[in-house]
């Protein structure tokens, strides 16, 4: 027996029925085609190149066009020419609503000496999105600060962050200083240690810190202390001899007051724990002169001159390439002192593709452990390169 699996709708139903498109009311001073008035190239003074006719929607978003992603792709093989020419030959299709590809090829144009395209781009540019274009000496490689020597490595000093109640022994500035005073051999560490905002430690805490801080003293390392003097009065006003409470904050208060050199503060309060806690205070022990010479730097309140200060960053330079480039263990959870993370890509000269994925896995691992990640200056063409390896746009920020 025969079924017929696709009946025919009957005669006068609604699949009968047709579709009918309503008119479409003419706009006054449009042809029946629907295209109005529009400029033609001979309307500018810029030769044949004239802006997407209409209104310009200007894509804000964080996708990467065709173009710009085999752009990326040839100026990390090294073929800067060839990503050049695909991003200009992408200004004229749909792509040259991406901003991004703008600034891709003022940066191309900006790293090959060419001022005189430059200048020219940057006149199409304000044509298109009616806003100014940047400056040459916003791209230009000398302004970046890109004429360092490739693979050119910097490190800047780490300004570890402790603020707040600190309860977590794994933070990643508590399991850093941990880290770094467990090692044996090679050159003492230097920190710039900011506690500024430091307003108690639990029990763990404080013990951790003020062991490790201890074993980096004795090692010789020199930790500039922002805010000691501040943050010492703070955390020792809740310690009240013969209340046995707070022991870790106890520690932590006796080793900072040795970083201070406060003999007097120190023995008092020393003589207060072993009133409370019936056990030996930590010895009383000699800074070295370096060690010292960082107490003569403070203006005022333990804050440390500036230069000192503004090393809170990792400092990137030259050309990154290969999976064992240094700087992929600078970005790892126990290699960073900081949340969140500030990489300074402003004298990158180019990523490879490999690197490029080795720094995107690395960022995905640091925020998988809650440490924010931030990079400032990275140029456009560096920018959508990583990108495209995975990092997200959200991570870059501009360098003030």
């Amino acid at each position: 027996m025969a079924f017929n699996l696709f009946p025919k709708p009957g005669k006068g139903g609604a699949a009968q029925r047709k579709l009918e498109l309503a008119d479409v009311p003419t706009v006054s001073g449009q042809s029946d085609s629907g295209v109005g008035s529009r400029r033609t190239p001979s309307d500018t003074e810029m030769g044949n190149w004239a802006p997407q006719a209409g209104r310009i929607e200007v894509d804000e978003s964080t996708a990467l066009g065709p173009s710009l992603e085999n752009a990326a792709l040839m100026f990390a093989h090294g073929n800067a020419t060839a990503a050049t020419a695909a991003l200009a030959h992408a200004l004229d299709t749909s792509e040259r609503s991406l901003p991004m590809v703008w600034m891709c090829l003022f940066d191309l144009y900006a790293r090959g000496a060419d001022r005189t395209a430059f200048e020219e781009l940057a006149l199409k540019f304000v044509v298109q999105f009616e806003r100014s274009a940047p400056a040459w000496d916003e791209l230009c490689p000398t302004h970046m600060g890109a004429t360092a020597t490739a693979n050119q490595m910097l490190r800047a000093k780490p300004k570890s962050l402790l603020r707040g109640d600190l309860t977590d022994p794994q933070a990643p500035v508590v399991a850093a200083l941990t880290e770094a005073a467990k090692r044996k051999g090679g050159p003492a560490p230097r920190f710039d240690l900011d506690i500024v905002d430091l307003d108690s430690v639990s029990d763990i805490c404080g013990t951790l810190l003020a062991g490790s801080l201890a074993a980096l003293r004795r090692r010789g390392s020199v930790i500039g202390i922002r805010g000691l003097e501040s943050t010492l009065r703070r955390l020792a006003t809740p310690l009240q001899s013969g209340t046995r409470s707070h022991k870790g904050q106890w520690y932590l208060v006796l080793e900072l007051l040795q970083w201070s050199g406060n003999i007097n503060d120190f023995e008092d309060r020393a003589v207060d724990f072993a009133v409370t806690f019936e056990i030996s205070p930590p010895s009383l022990e000699s800074l070295t002169p370096e060690q010292r010479s960082v107490l003569s730097k403070k203006a005022d309140d333990g804050v440390l001159a500036e230069d000192a200060l503004v090393d809170d960053q990792v400092v990137w330079a030259g050309e990154l390439k290969g999976t064992d480039n240094p700087c992929l263990r600078q970005i790892t959870v126990d290699a960073v002192t900081t949340n969140p993370v500030v990489i300074d890509m402003k004298r990158v000269l180019c990523i490879d593709f490999v690197c490029g994925g080795g720094i995107a896995n690395a960022f995905t691992r640091l925020m998988a452990q809650a440490i924010d990640v931030r990079v400032i200056g990275a140029s456009p063409i560096v920018q959508t390169l990583l990108q495209l390896t995975g990092v997200p746009a959200t991570l870059f920020v501009r360098a003030s």
